[in-house]
């Protein structure tokens, strides 16, 4: 059952958006009991709620968040139920999570290449690093088997690389992902070292 740490009333069985909101406005915290709470000589309500049971009840909430793409809703969450000296922490997280999520943009936004921009997802990369080892292969072997290689751009166009050009747009993709993740890491180490909101407001990822 989910209590309102406030007014140890219940809220039901599972956590929603409005309960989330509700928590959000009152500034409490939501706890996950599996038991009801004790009760004092006059029926009234104890609190004797657990810090587990906090700590269950905001798991509860995250995890309700991460199923619904809504991380924005439980960094709220975390801010409206912290004391004044936690928020700057949960803040960092908040930018760390934002920093994070444009870096994840950034390396699947695809790369310009002579004029044709080619998907530089995960999967993309992992294509493209195989490709270019079997071509160093066949060179090194002497082989020389392969004379072009036809790679299929964003658009769906066919583009012809020589084998030499090939292994060049393979260095630019991995290039590209370093840049991106070191421009991330160094981001991150900025927030670590912030020391008050302000600083953290002045932390941006640009283009």
């Amino acid at each position: 059952m989910i209590i309102d740490k406030r007014t140890l009333t219940g809220q039901g069985e599972n956590i929603n958006i409005a309960i989330i909101n509700f928590a959000i406005e009152n500034n409490t915290s939501l706890c996950l009991l599996d038991r009801f709470l004790n009760e004092d000589e006059d029926g009234k309500k104890i609190d004797d709620i657990t810090p587990e049971e906090i700590e269950n009840g905001t798991q509860a909430v995250k995890e309700y968040c991460l199923a619904n793409k809504n991380e924005n809703l439980y960094f709220e969450y975390l801010l409206a139920i912290s004391q004044e000296d936690e928020k700057l922490n949960i803040l960092k997280e908040k930018k760390k999570y934002e920093i994070q999520t444009k870096r994840d943009e950034a390396l699947e936004s695809g790369l310009v290449y002579n004029e044709h921009t080619f998907q530089t997802r995960e999967k993309d990369k992992q294509n493209i690093i195989g490709a270019a080892t079997n071509l160093m292969f066949d060179i090194q072997s002497g082989t020389n088997s392969i004379s072009e290689i036809i790679w299929i751009d964003i658009n769906d166009e066919k583009v012809t690389f020589t084998p030499q050009d090939f292994l060049k747009f393979a260095s630019s993709v991995a290039y590209h992902t370093q840049e991106i993740i070191f421009k991330a890491n160094a981001l991150k180490e900025r927030i670590e070292q912030a020391k008050s909101e302000q600083d953290l407001e002045a932390i941006v990822w640009e283009k």
